[in-house]
Parts: structure tokens; C-alpha cells; sequence
């Protein structure tokens, strides 16, 4: 982790190279690390170029740099980069300084939503980013300030935190590198460290995969040859199979066993039987039984032989990796085929969580904007719009894609939707229930026959600038409406409550 001097000599440093660019990216690789891509003119290359900013607040490695290539963003950003996108999109770097001669630095971005100061602070064990505004309030951190600094809160005034008496500047490891050089050798000083601390723990994840694989298969070697040991009986089942050939006649129902003379040895053998079954069945029985075993050696002796090739090829990979001592070739170790299917099986790398979506917080809508709402008679709804501003609210907030449309053909009125509940082709006393509810909520209510116009609501537009309750409707077809005063009633009477 740097140190104030060398904090102090980076920062001055760096001023030259990184105010004025522009912020075209904020990538947090991981819990402790932003890197900010910065675009800018390059007067000696006369041509705009990229140069990436690390902010490290790692415990060893923390520090403020530039990296020689662009980093590698996760599959979806982490919460406080997300939160400085959201606020600071293409904004400008403006400026950058010690803060409270202490290990702490900031920077000045400004953009469309404002100025801010994006604060990297070396404390150790407690350090922390945090994005202040220019009043002084904490708006965010990076890491969870119940670990680094729980006197804070977001959205209050931001503290700095207290300097021990005495505390010095502490020592500039590269005091004698010259100005030129100074950015470069402490880059290359942690990238070095990086490169260690990945080798270290790749190649701790590398030899646990293999460990476990090949304890894994000494497992399954001896449980092999246990079951091979087992399946080696057949040939006793054969045996006793043959030999109870001989003394079929002999073997009454319900015997458990049978004597019979082994010609080849002298020995009399005691045969088991099964009492349920004949003498021809317990002859099949017992070459069944022989046949399975014969087809189970077989088996288990071809996977035995699998099983003990596969541990000499993990024995070998062990090897090989132990002359591993360079982090390329580790990688390039680590992306066999092999490798990568035994550390996915027993060391998996753990994914970082996806933020989870923010539900939007539900407005209040008005009664006014709320329609009217019928139960037909197959228990469909039927929505009324009560003014032109519900109307809008009604075609296009509330109402489903498959729902009907209704309106008076070259009149105005309320729009009427029935909620057809996903359904093509809604009951046609529900479509006339709406039709009625359309008209008698129009500048026609008391005719006696009108032409009534059907649409799916996703055939209903708002125009661009239209005025509250106008829309345009394309295809469609025409009810020619008989009016039924008996039907009007009832469905009058069926209003939902609200």
C-alpha cells in the first residue's frame, strides 16, 4: 500500500496526465478495485488516446495508478460502479489532491448531474472509495462502511477521519527513480505483485483440483476391485449349477438343499435351494446368476483399467504443474480441458451475484384516473374510462394487449375494454355486454341501433401530441348493435365496487 510521500509524488504526477479527459468508464474488477477509463488528446502522439486509473483499496496492494491495458469488467457491474455510472455518464475529470495530509486523495468529476469528489483512502485494513457530493455529503462506498469506518452514514456529512499525532509521511520506496519513470516503476511494482498473488492462488486451485480428482479415483479404484472380488463368485455359481444337473431327480419340492458329489475333487457339496422354486427354476437361477457375474468381470475389468489410466494422467498433471513457476505458463496449465472440467467439478469459482432488480415503487393514481369497472355475465370485466385524462390512463397503463377496445364509430365517449383475460375469443354475451356499456357511456345512448367498433387494445395508439382521450385505431371489426334495455340493466347492475 502506498505510502503518504509516495501518494503525495503519484498524485502530483498524475495531475498532468489525467485532468481534462473525459470519464468513458467506471470498472470495479472486484471488491476492491475501480479503474477509471479516461479519454483525452495526447499532445506527443497528436491523437486522443485511452489511459486507465486504478483505485486500490486492497489491503496490500492499495494505491492510485495508471494500468498499462484496459481491465476486464464482470458480467454486470457491482453496485457502486453501477451508482457512479448512473451519476456521472461521460462526466470530466477536473481535478485531483491530497485531502487532509493524510493518505487520502481526490478526485473532482464533473458532469451533467453535477460535481463530485471521488475519495480513494489508504487506511489500511479500513480502506475505502467513497463518492462525496460538493456539500460534503456521502453518497456512496464502495465497501460496506460497517467494516471500514461505521461512524458514517450515507447521506450525511462527511467526516475525515482522525490523524494520530506524530503520524509522518513514512518512507518513498522509489525515491531515486526520476519523475519520467516514477508512474511506470510503481506500476509494474504491483502489477508484479498482482501477477503473484494470481499465481498463488490459481495454482493452490489448480492442486486441489487434482488432489481431489485423484482421491476420487483411489476411491473408486478400490471399490472397483472390491466389486471385482465379489463378481469372481459366478464361477462358484457355475459350478453349483453343474453340479446340480446331476442330482436333479433326486431334489423333492420344498428342499432347501441338495447333496451332490463333486467327481472332480471327491468332495461332497452342499447346493442351496430356494424351497418356493422347482429344481429347473433353481438351475436357472444359478446360471443366471453365473452369466451376470461373467458380464460384471467383464465390465468392472474394463473400468478398473479406465480408472487406473485416469490416476496415472492426474499423477502426471501433478508433476508437470509442480515445474509451473511463471504465471503464462500457469494459465495456459490451467485452460486444458481437463483442468477446466476438474476445477469447475471441485473448485468452483464463485460467481458474483446479480444486483437484483428494483421493483418501481407504486404511484398513487388518482380515483378520477381509476375507470369503472362491470362483471359480464361469464364473469369477464368490463372497464369504463370516467374522463379523457382516464381514458389515456385506461388504454394505455391498465389494459392488456389481448384485450377488446370498444367505441361508437364517428362519435365520442368513454373508452370500454373487456378484460378478455388472454382469451381470442371472449363469450359473445360478454362482447355484447360491452358493446351496450359503450354506447350508453357515449354521445349516443339513446338510440336504438348503433355500429359498434372491436379492436384488440394492442391496435390502439396514442399519437404524438394528441390531446387527453384521442388514439387511433387500425383493423378491427363492427358489431351492428341492437339495443337491449334488459341487457343494459343488468350489466349497470353488476358494477364492481371500488
Amino acid at each position: 500500500m502506498l505510502s503518504l510521500s509516495e501518494l503525495r509524488r503519484s498524485v502530483s504526477l498524475l495531475e498532468p496526465l489525467v485532468v481534462g479527459r473525459r470519464v468513458q468508464r467506471f470498472v470495479q474488477t472486484d471488491d476492491d478495485t475501480l479503474v477509471l477509463e479516461l479519454y483525452g488528446w495526447d499532445d506527443e502522439a497528436g491523437e486522443g488516446n485511452k489511459t486507465w486509473l486504478v483505485l486500490s483499496t486492497d489491503r496490500e496492494l492499495g494505491r492510485m495508478a495508471l494500468n498499462a491495458e484496459a481491465p476486464t469488467a464482470p458480467p454486470w457491474p457491482p453496485e457502486f460502479a453501477a451508482f457512479l455510472k448512473a451519476r456521472m455518464h461521460r462526466a470530466r475529470l477536473t481535478g485531483i489532491r491530497i485531502v487532509n495530509d493524510d493518505r487520502m486523495a481526490a478526485l473532482l468529476i464533473e458532469g451533467k448531474e453535477g460535481a463530485f469528489e471521488l475519495l480513494l483512502c489508504l487506511m489500511g485494513p479500513r480502506s475505502n472509495a467513497y463518492l462525496t457530493d460538493l456539500d460534503g455529503k456521502l453518497l456512496g462506498a464502495m465497501r460496506a462502511l460497517s467494516s471500514t469506518r461505521s461512524e458514517l452514514s450515507i447521506g450525511d456529512a462527511w467526516v475525515n477521519p482522525s490523524k494520530p499525532e506524530g503520524t509522518g509521511e513514512g518512507e518513498d520506496r522509489w525515491a531515486e527513480v526520476s519523475d519520467a519513470d516514477y508512474l511506470s516503476t510503481v506500476g509494474e511494482h504491483y502489477a508484479g505483485l498482482e501477477a503473484k498473488r494470481e499465481f498463488d492462488q490459481l495454482h493452490h486451485r489448480l492442486s486441489q483440483a487434482l488432489k481431489k480428482e485423484l482421491d476420487f479415483a483411489k476411491r473408486r479404484t478400490d471399490k472397483i476391485e472390491k466389486d471385482l472380488e465379489d463378481a469372481k463368485d459366478a464361477r462358484e455359481k457355475k459350478r453349483h449349477g453343474e453340479l446340480l444337473k446331476q442330482v436333479m431327480n433326486t431334489v423333492d419340492s420344498g428342499d432347501t438343499h441338495v447333496m451332490a458329489r463333486d467327481y472332480e475333487t471327491g468332495e461332497e457339496v452342499k447346493i442351496e435351494l430356494d424351497p418356493k422354486l422347482t429344481a429347473a427354476e433353481n438351475l436357472e437361477k444359478y446360471f443366471k446368476r453365473y452369466h451376470k457375474g461373467l458380464v460384471g468381470t467383464n465390465m468392472l475389468g474394463q473400468q478398473l483399467e479406465i480408472t487406473k489410466s485416469h490416476s496415472q494422467d492426474l499423477t502426471d498433471l501433478q508433476t508437470e504443474l509442480q515445474t509451473i513457476n511463471e504465471i503464462g505458463s500457469l494459465r495456459a496449465f490451467a485452460a486444458k480441458p481437463i483442468m477446466v472440467e476438474l476445477c469447475d467439478k471441485h473448485c468452483p469459482k464463485e460467481q458474483p451475484k446479480r444486483p437484483p432488480k428494483k421493483t418501481p415503487t407504486k404511484k398513487d393514481v388518482p380515483g378520477r384516473m381509476m375507470p369503472r369497472r362491470y362483471k359480464t355475465s361469464d364473469g369477464l370485466e368490463v372497464w369504463v374510462g370516467k374522463s379523457d385524462a382516464g381514458n389515456d390512463y385506461l388504454t394505455t397503463k391498465l389494459a392488456g394487449g389481448n384485450d377488446w377496445f370498444f367505441h361508437v364509430e364517428g362519435y365520442p365517449g368513454s373508452h370500454t375494454v373487456l378484460r378478455t383475460g388472454g382469451r381470442k375469443d371472449p363469450p359473445q354475451e360478454s362482447v355484447l355486454e360491452a358493446a351496450e356499456l359503450c354506447v350508453h357511456f357515449s354521445k349516443m345512448k339513446d338510440a336504438s341501433r348503433v355500429d359498434v367498433h372491436v379492436v384488440p387494445i394492442k391496435n390502439v395508439h396514442k399519437p404524438k401530441g394528441a390531446k387527453p382521450g384521442l388514439v387511433h385505431v387500425s383493423q378491427g371489426k363492427s358489431i351492428g348493435l341492437r339495443r337491449d334495455p334488459k341487457r343494459l340493466d343488468k350489466i349497470m347492475n353488476a358494477r364492481i365496487k371500488e
